[in-house]
């Protein structure tokens, strides 16, 4: 309830792939020697694409905090997405500059913006540390104790490598549940800084209608620029640092691409579940999804009435909630599809015959004829407590000064436990850092007019749960505060009272008196008191229930194999990952045909004031029809955006889309409604990304912001 792609050959578990694409799209570049690339349409060498053991294009490609970036000059320049660079923005807006609403561009680097808080990483290397890891577990049989000793060789080795690799970072990412783990290190890039960003009509044309929308027509895009010491070596911010050399840069193709061109891209994509059993689709699609959509609405229109006619609380909550409706969106658009595709139904139908296969070879039954029966008694239990499962996931997340209080409050009774001076040094050497940044983390969000409506629709959600679901801290402040009245004015002089608000005095008493801190008594830590006893009681029964399900995994895996007579890519991870394929239109719906591209010509059709307002130069530049060298010749326009069929997820935002020649072409920001259901499963019939065009970029660029540093920068005239 708490809450790549480099990979390599995995000895005896060995991923292999056919040269026809696969159903999963999102291959290990380690397997791209076993995809024809040149039959598919690749013109440029593959080992120029990807050079385990030199440099080539993979080394322009960058993880720009949550999402994908590329390098575009030899000074550090990076293009990525808008809605990946907006939160930065937002947090350098204020009511007299108001970049969100009209865009930033520093005229030269003097002028750029630090991004305060983003790090990119660029992957190094990578090993395969599957052994290692799991060294130890075939030594007990207890689900708990198992995952303990994966967690701790996990950290064995990271921090084994991270000594050793100073100017790294390394993680260990689990490729196949409790099967398969790749250590990876990473080059940190800590100085980050904001170049250019269009303005919000462009940037986010259409706002929240057109997102997961096709046919669309976003400037999705933004500049940054990566900064280093003048050693090379990463460094916070300081005006000191110097541009970072990247080791390969991308190459702009000025005149694009054309309908039905191979294209490819090279990103980080975040999270799959292709691999998950029939069980996990269910609870997603019954349970998990709808409840976070519906949260996630509430407190989108939450924050939009406070912030109705409030200039300033519009800029501060501007980044959560295109965040949160991103998300929401997206949850309802996978929704439409597992309903659409009937895909729960479909991957118990393909267990059902898995089981079948299995029961009917005395070899396979013995080793796997448990395997999916256990993982659906485990799921069942799940299931029955969804509800309250769900509450405890995010009661905090919806107030972050509850969440702090959360924190002191298992802090208390881990402090409680100490029994010796020596005990309770180490102890403080290791909490309180991490106190002092997730602190840092929470002040940034506390808003007490969001959380206190927020606790209160979650605890009413949560006192009509069937008596199953009931959670006795709800029920305990329904007893005391039986009126909706009497509830919102005990936490209303919570708040008044807390001291937890106060930073200065929250980070003093960490830092000076251990004491004071763990015995601090505020009537929020006393509120979190009573739901964590049940949360952390629930905890350890799923620490159970997922130690089962992560042996259960691995062998589910292996069983699928067997059944498929075939391996399979490992879900993605946030670990470096190539797709490819065609620019291609399709039909969302029966009699509807959605082409590739939008032009400039939609962008003006669209036009209302309102959900689409245009800046006035735009609408003359249309006018006078002044496309300079960017104009589609086919088209007859400018090209906005195009649809291709690769198989992206979230992660993907600002990823590269390059073509046949690893030319830049576009940049990804976004899926058609029908293909936000990829997380679960890939099909080219509905599974279509959005990139902006580079042309747009670099129209927008030269005829709308008279960028003309950037342009020379990219030696465009």
């Amino acid at each position: 309830m708490k809450k790549f792609l480099f990979t390599i050959l995995l000895s005896c578990t060995t991923l292999l792939f056919s040269s026809h694409k696969a159903d999963e799209g999102m291959f290990p570049l380690s397997e791209m020697k076993n995809i024809d690339l040149k039959k598919a349409g690749l013109r440029m060498e593959p080992l120029d694409l990807y050079n385990p053991n030199g440099t080539s294009l993979v080394d322009a490609i960058v993880r720009v905090g949550g999402c994908t970036g590329s390098f575009i000059s030899n000074d550090g320049l990076m293009v990525t997405n808008h809605h990946c660079a907006f939160g930065f923005v937002a947090a350098m807006s204020t009511v007299q500059n108001n970049y969100i609403r009209d865009g930033f561009l520093a005229k030269d680097k003097s002028q750029e913006a630090q991004a305060k808080g983003l790090v990119c990483k660029i992957t190094a290397s990578y090993a395969d540390v599957s052994d290692q890891v799991l060294m130890g577990t075939q030594s007990t049989n207890d689900p708990t104790i198992r995952l303990q000793i994966i967690a701790n060789n996990i950290k064995k080795i990271t921090d084994t490598e991270n000594k050793a690799n100073p100017n790294l970072q390394c993680e260990i990412s689990e490729m196949f549940t409790g099967k398969s783990y790749v250590l990876f290190r990473y080059q940190l890039l800590k100085d980050v800084r904001v170049v250019y960003v269009p303005a919000r009509s462009i940037g986010e044309y259409g706002g929240e209608k057109d997102n997961w929308v096709w046919p669309r027509h976003s400037g999705d895009f933004a500049f940054l620029r990566a900064y280093v010491a003048p050693d090379g070596s990463a460094a916070e911010y300081s005006i000191n640092n110097v541009p970072f050399k990247p080791k390969r840069f991308l190459k702009i193709n000025l005149k694009g691409i054309n309908e039905n061109d191979f294209v490819f891209i090279l990103g980080y994509p975040g999270r799959t579940f292709r691999n998950q059993p029939a069980a996990f689709y269910k609870y997603h699609e019954n349970y998990m999804l709808k409840y976070v959509s519906d949260l996630y609405d509430w407190q989108i229109n939450k924050m939009e009435e406070l912030g109705r006619g409030n200039d300033s609380l519009q800029i501060k909550y501007a980044g959560k909630i295109k965040s949160l409706a991103n998300t929401t969106k997206n949850y309802k658009g996978k929704l439409q599809g597992f309903r659409r595709v009937g895909l729960t139904d479909k991957k118990f139908a393909e267990e059902k015959e898995m089981q079948k296969f299995i029961e009917a070879d005395p070899t396979l039954n013995k080793q796997f004829g448990k395997v999916v029966p256990e993982i659906n008694s485990l799921y069942n239990e799940l299931i029955d407590n969804a509800p309250r499962n769900l509450f405890f996931d995010y009661i905090y997340s919806v107030a972050p000064t509850l969440q702090m209080a959360a924190v002191i409050d298992n802090y208390k009774r881990s402090f409680e436990q100490i029994k010796s001076e020596k005990e309770e040094n180490n102890f403080l050497r290791v909490q309180v850092p991490k106190l002092k940044i997730n602190f840092q983390r929470l002040y940034a969000q506390m808003d007490p007019s969001i959380e206190i409506p927020g606790i209160l629709k979650m605890f009413n959600d949560a006192h009509a749960y069937n008596n199953n679901n009931k959670i006795a801290a709800v029920e305990e402040f329904y007893k005391k505060y039986p009126s909706e009245e009497a509830r919102k004015n005990i936490l209303e002089k919570l708040y008044a009272k807390t001291k937890l608000s106060d930073k200065k005095y929250m980070l003093k008493i960490l830092a000076d008196s251990a004491d004071e801190f763990a015995e601090m008594k505020d009537g929020l830590v006393k509120l979190c008191a009573n739901i964590n006893v049940e949360m952390n009681y629930f905890d350890e029964i799923d620490s159970k229930r997922n130690g089962k399900l992560n042996a259960l995994l691995a062998s589910y895996a292996d069983a699928k194999s067997a059944f498929k007579q075939k391996q399979f890519i490992p879900d993605a991870n946030a670990t470096l990952r190539f797709t490819y394929g065609f620019v291609r239109g399709y039909f969302p719906n029966d009699g509807e045909y959605n082409k590739p591209f939008t032009t400039l010509k939609g962008v003006i059709e669209k036009e209302d004031g309102a959900d689409y307002e245009l800046l006035q130069v735009i609408k003359d530049l249309y006018a006078a029809r002044d496309f300079g060298q960017f104009m589609h010749p086919t088209l007859n326009d400018l090209p906005i955006n195009f649809l291709y069929n690769l198989d992206t997820t979230g992660g993907n935002s600002g990823s590269p889309v390059l073509d046949a020649d690893g030319s830049l072409v576009g940049v990804n920001f976004d899926r058609a409604y029908t293909a936000t259901i990829n997380d679960y499963a890939w099909n080219e019939a509905y599974s279509r990304s959005v990139a902006v065009d580079i042309r747009y970029v670099l129209w927008t660029l030269q005829k709308v912001a008279h960028a003309t540093n950037i342009l020379s920068e990219l030696n465009i005239n």
